[in-house]
């Protein structure tokens, strides 16, 4: 993790602002003997309020809300309090073996919050184990070729980009990928700002966008472990919103309005969303208005109706595509007052 991505990042829980300690590092040039480090490899988070602590491993740092902090998850924060003890009982963060490793409570699991946040669980679980697949796909790899450059002449036309030539104060700000996956895009936003904050539910699809965009991106990617419903950033910060073929998967309109209120939060007044879904509408009604995909991620189809109804309350469209490539729909939205709560 660069330290710089400190700078963006808030507690998922209650927004707060967080510690940064490093436990295993990458030395700045010529810098090792005073201990000091360009790159955390192994560290934490932490909440100081609250003592809360989010783990940062091989360099990615995961932060999810309590509620999301179950199951196999649980275990790796249990795994990784045990191998760290000493450290972090010496800045304030409970261990394993003395019951807290995140600073939750047992009111705060998936089981209690209900059946959307079993749903959440149930897709992460599903994307890690199906990321190798899932970047194999050839369906996706055709589609992309009608997506991206799509995106680019969307993403450019908001902040007078174009072909690279003009880099403005937009294309100075950063851009957040919400929803980054394996990386279908990540490289064309790099393109298009300073920064790219690239986030994702499914650790597996992060380390292999890692791996792919390695030394080729245009500017620096700095990666965030953590689920769209609880974005763990700092408000106002950003330019623009990427989320694209990620909306109809967020498993009910509750969740679905709970991301673009967080959403709305993190962007600047003057910001853009661009914001991608499963229409349904044509052929697409073939296919179901909603259901699961293999391994139990949700999906939802949206009529242009249904779609800027869900959006309208949050953001104000300024453009809608109905049909992108027969199976999507697009549209551009810039942030309305923040009336509405989270």
């Amino acid at each position: 993790m660069n330290p710089r991505l400190l700078t963006y990042l808030a507690d998922p829980n209650d927004g707060g602002a967080l510690e940064l300690h490093t436990f295993e590092g990458v030395s700045v040039e010529g810098a090792s003997a005073t201990g000091a480090f360009s790159q955390t490899r192994e560290g934490v988070l932490r909440n100081p309020r609250t003592g809360r602590w989010y783990p940062i491993r091989d360099g990615i740092t995961t932060l999810f809300a309590d509620a999301l902090r179950v199951g196999d998850m649980a275990a790796d924060d249990a795994r990784f309090a045990a191998r760290f003890q000493s450290q972090m009982r010496a800045i304030g963060c409970a261990t394993a073996a003395e019951g807290s490793v995140s600073g939750s409570t047992s009111e705060n699991n998936a089981s209690d919050a209900g059946s959307d946040f079993a749903r959440i669980e149930s897709e992460r679980r599903a994307r890690d184990d199906q990321a190798e697949d899932y970047d194999r796909m050839f369906s996706l790899k055709l589609y992309e070729r009608i997506e991206t450059p799509v995106y680019r002449r969307t993403l450019s036309a908001c902040d007078g980009i174009q072909d690279g030539a003009t880099r403005d104060a937009g294309f100075a700000l950063p851009l957040l990928e919400a929803g980054c996956g394996t990386g279908r895009f990540t490289g064309l936003f790099s393109e298009l700002a300073s920064e790219v904050v690239a986030i994702d539910m499914s650790r597996d699809s992060i380390l292999r966008n890692r791996v792919r965009h390695a030394g080729k991106t245009a500017c620096s990617v700095h990666y965030i472990h953590a689920d769209l419903t609880h974005l763990p950033l700092r408000d106002g910060l950003f330019a623009r919103i990427a989320h694209c073929g990620v909306y109809e998967h967020i498993p009910s309109r509750a969740m679905r309005q709970q991301f673009l209120a967080h959403a709305r939060r993190v962007l600047r007044p003057d910001g853009v969303l661009l914001l991608s879904a499963y229409r349904y509408g044509g052929i697409t009604r073939l296919f179901g208005k909603e259901g699961e995909h293999d391994g139990g991620i949700p999906f939802t189809r949206f009529t242009e109706a249904e779609l800027r109804a869900e959006v309208e309350p949050f953001f104000g469209i300024e453009k809608f595509r109905p049909s992108l490539g027969i199976y999507m729909s697009m549209l551009v939205a810039r942030p309305k007052s923040q009336g509405a709560a989270l």
